[in-house]
């Protein structure tokens, strides 16, 4: 008895299952059903948006060419050399669950090894100097906006919480990657809120909203920042929403040196995530070590310090 499985091709023939497997073509309509597929099942907007993004350059760049695994490792071979191997790996992840949705488990791939790096990258490490320029330079809206990154640490697609009513209670329920968390306005950050919606004439809903109406998208918010960042003369690599959220990581640590209600801030579950912000980078490290050797040489020099 013949137990061989058969599926239809695109062509409309049907032929053995490892066959039309080798036949898979791909295009951008797939992967808009994939996208459907990951909202439906609970994933965030953002999550559906990066998947989506890493998705979508594989498929053009297989082209007219079959679905194959060796495609897969060509591809991610080339995105090694552009990106970092964290990123690379957020690629395999994309695709290995797209390839699984697909019935296409045969082109899943391992994940790369990866160490956690040692420092923060320099280029990546924005000052309070550098953001306080581009205070100075913001329109009201993008001041506001800025100081509210600043003041609370939230995620930019945790913004669209942000409503002239929970504003005005304190504090903000926030919905994200499955969990529900409060997010407590300092008085500060709330004063800057309510008189910004109050100079706009904001009386209920979304504060920051686009023209019609509905929340400011990430890709809006993205490309303010980096005009800012231009009209401020800050390096283009500092400056995205989420690197406002690791600065004000180190603000907070720097005033208060409470790792745990930091966590809590960030709407972090696990201490060792909230540790990941306060990296330092290896220039700050080295001009510690720096201090730390001339202190000591100081000491040899008037031993009453060292017996201070």
């Amino acid at each position: 008895m013949d137990t061989t499985s058969y599926k239809q091709t695109s062509f409309g023939l049907f032929v053995p299952s490892h066959i039309a497997d080798q036949l898979q073509h791909l295009d951008m309509t797939t992967c808009t059903l994939y996208e459907s597929h990951l909202r439906n099942v609970g994933k965030a907007e953002s999550t559906v948006e990066k998947y989506g993004r890493f998705i979508r350059h594989f498929v053009l760049f297989l082209g007219d060419h079959c679905l194959s695994v060796s495609y897969v490792r060509a591809w991610l071979e080339k995105l090694k050399k552009t990106r970092h191997i964290n990123t690379v790996n957020n690629a395999v992840s994309a695709l290995n669950g797209f390839f699984k949705w697909l019935d296409r488990a045969d082109c899943t791939v391992s994940f790369f090894p990866s160490q956690e790096p040692q420092y923060r990258e320099d280029r990546r490490n924005l000052e309070k100097a550098e953001f306080d320029r581009m205070l100075t330079v913001a329109d009201e809206r993008m001041r506001t906006l800025l100081l509210t990154f600043f003041g609370t640490g939230i995620r930019v697609s945790e913004l669209k919480f942000f409503t002239v009513e929970s504003v005005r209670a304190g504090k903000i329920v926030v919905e994200n990657k499955g969990k529900t968390r409060m997010v407590f306005l300092d008085p500060e950050t709330k004063a800057h809120l309510i008189g910004y919606c109050e100079r706009k004439k904001i009386t209920g809903g979304v504060i920051f909203r686009n023209r019609s109406g509905g929340a400011l998208s990430r890709s809006f918010i993205w490309r303010a920042l980096k005009a800012l960042a231009r009209k401020a003369h800050v390096e283009l690599s500092k400056v995205f929403p989420h690197n406002l959220r690791h600065l004000f990581a180190v603000e907070r640590y720097k005033a208060e040196k409470d790792l745990d209600g930091l966590r809590l801030d960030m709407g972090h579950s696990l201490i060792s995530t909230t540790q990941r912000y306060l990296k330092e980078t290896a220039e700050k490290h080295y001009e510690r070590v720096m201090k730390r050797g001339a202190l000591t040489e100081g000491q040899k020099k008037n031993p009453t310090i060292a017996a201070g």
